[in-house]
């Protein structure tokens, strides 16, 4: 038989369990973030497709597969970290104006700033090579 002293009790229990959720829920840092452009990875949203990746074979791959002149290599995410520490608007005037062995444009006449791009962030890994819809 329940007595009326265990109500009281269980109430109080359920409420207090309820203030040290809620207790610890605003000590800690449970909210999201939100990714920000800053935070994003450098490239991630440039879309190396078919087009894009046939520019990429026929001027960049030319050093980037084998190193050539100190070319980072593709997918060496250690090397290319470095690189992209600089920013994305430093990294894309190396490739427009040239850096070091590399000529202006990287070889790519036809190639347009979102075609570098999208090629940049093929070769640092942060984006993927997707089919364009």
């Amino acid at each position: 038989m329940l007595t009326n002293n265990t109500t009281p009790f269980k109430h109080n229990r359920s409420f207090l369990l309820l203030l040290l959720s809620l207790a610890i829920f605003a000590c800690s840092n449970a909210t999201p973030q939100r990714q920000t452009a800053s935070t994003a990875l450098p490239f991630a949203n440039d879309v190396a497709d078919a087009a894009v990746m046939g520019k990429w074979t026929r001027s960049c791959a030319l050093c980037h597969v084998s190193g050539n002149a100190g070319a980072p290599l593709v997918g060496d995410t250690a090397e290319w970290q470095q690189r992209l520490v600089q920013g994305e608007e430093s990294i894309l005037q190396r490739v427009l104006l040239g850096y070091n062995s590399m000529p202006p444009l990287g070889y790519c006449m036809s190639c347009e700033v979102q075609d570098f791009r999208a090629m940049i962030g093929f070769m640092a890994g942060t984006n993927q090579y997707r089919v364009r819809q």
